[in-house]
């Protein structure tokens, strides 16, 4: 079978992958939009989760096929299976999200109701991550994947272990040395397959150019190397750039989408839904027959039904009024007197902090990517570096930057932003890192 799709053209679908797409589980995906409210600011992103991990399956293939010229000494029988395993993996990493994606995390199932992942807090809702695993492992869906890879040798505790299950025994070895690494890698890491599809997604939807980069060169250039008993991923040296390049990519989507003010508006009022008496007795069912039918739209009807202000103002489109911006220098200005500012604002007022990381590592805290920038030499054995230690602009980017966001009713918002100015002044004086803070009252 093939899928057109506009992002990355036709995209081949075997017949065993097909069975698993059919799935309610994965159907319901069509009815998960990537981006929430994002649609709200940029009409045009009404594309889905569905799509995004057909495109992530896609990729996944191509990044393992450049990964595996490193990987000859392994057995034909075994690649086979860490493919088709790793396409698969990509196609299903999405499957335990909440309507609204993240920020309707608070409404899947508790801990108990998911005897099948051990080491979770039983009394508060598991994340989309550990939904995933659970959805996966159920009857259901294990069967199915048991049947239609049985030829390949996947099942779906294979599928799991590359989501990131450590409860998951490797079936990824050869001797003593495992793929799983590398193949985790792909998944999720400084450079996967899940960013990279949905920054060109994201991008091509909402009709911004900053998520562009170049994923040809990029995937091209994609190795393994090993350390220990573990490969892990490589890029080769003459691809920093555009390594640097995508990097830059999701940083500027981050501040220009991902966290654009009116999108986080709906998000702080859907929280304080979702935190009231009558939005907390809302639950995502553990079955996954009836977890199928929880979609954007059912969420839409809880709104939509309920009397509470907020659910009602995320209806009427009637969200809060920004009235303080500021990044990075300003940003920690804002937080190093958060509680004296709000001690002096009225109580209506929302404070939001964001934060977006280049890397999931942080240079110097003990922390290591595993990507290796692979450098080739005339005559000499490949140079194989850290790439926190190869490129100055992953060293500089990595600790996370931040985005303070305050809110107000409307009609608050003159008063509001003259409070916050003159508390500013009173308590930082002339320090220059708030000066450059967009006030909007």
């Amino acid at each position: 079978m093939e899928i057109r799709d506009p992002v990355h053209g036709p995209i081949e679908v075997s017949h065993a992958e097909k069975q698993v797409i059919d799935h309610p589980l994965v159907q319901r995906l069509r009815r998960i939009r990537q981006l929430g409210f994002s649609e709200i600011t940029f009409p045009g992103a009404t594309h889905t989760r569905f799509l995004h991990s057909i495109g992530a399956m896609h990729l996944a293939g191509l990044a393992f096929d450049a990964v595996s010229k490193d990987l000859g000494d392994f057995s034909a029988d075994l690649l086979a299976k860490a493919r088709s395993t790793v396409r698969l993996a990509a196609l299903l990493h999405d499957l335990g999200h909440a309507p609204m994606s993240h920020d309707g995390e608070s409404l899947l199932p508790l801990g108990r109701e998911l005897p099948a992942i051990p080491d979770i807090d039983t009394n508060k809702p598991v994340t989309h991550e550990q939904m995933t695993w659970a959805l996966i492992l159920g009857a259901e869906l294990s069967g199915l994947i048991k049947e239609a890879f049985a030829s390949f040798g996947v099942e779906a505790k294979d599928v799991v272990s590359v989501l990131g299950a450590d409860f998951i025994e490797d079936s990824f070895e050869q001797g003593s040395i495992s793929i799983l690494p590398v193949m985790r890698q792909l998944i999720s890491g400084e450079l996967d397959v899940d960013r990279m599809d949905y920054l060109l997604r994201d991008s091509y939807f909402t009709g911004v150019t900053y998520g562009r980069f170049e994923k040809d060169w990029l995937l091209s250039h994609l190795g393994a190397h090993q350390v220990g008993d573990s490969l892990y991923l490589t890029l080769d040296a003459s691809a920093i750039f555009a390594f640097e390049d995508f990097l830059l990519s999701r940083y500027h989507m981050f501040l220009m989408v991902y966290a654009h003010n009116k999108t986080q508006s709906y998000y702080r009022m859907l929280h304080r839904f979702l935190a009231s008496e009558e939005g907390s007795k809302l639950r995502l069912p553990a079955d996954w027959a009836e977890f199928s039918k929880c979609d954007d739209e059912w969420l839409i009807r809880q709104l939509t039904c309920a009397k509470n202000p907020w659910a009602q103002r995320i209806i009427a489109k009637k969200p809060l009024q920004l009235v303080v911006e500021g990044f990075d220098d300003s940003a920690d200005a804002l937080e190093s007197v958060k509680a004296q500012l709000l001690s002096a604002l009225p109580s209506s007022v929302d404070w939001v902090t964001s934060g977006v990381e280049f890397s999931h590592h942080i240079p110097g805290a003990g922390s290591k990517s595993n990507l290796f920038i692979r450098s080739f030499r005339m005559g000499l054995p490949h140079l194989v570096t850290p790439v926190e230690q190869y490129s100055d602009l992953y060293a500089r980017q990595a600790p996370k930057k931040r985005v303070v966001r305050i809110f107000c009713e409307s009609y608050e918002a003159q008063t509001v932003a003259e409070l916050i100015w003159d508390k500013l002044h009173k308590l930082l004086g002339k320090s220059q890192n708030y000066h450059n803070m967009a006030v909007h009252g």
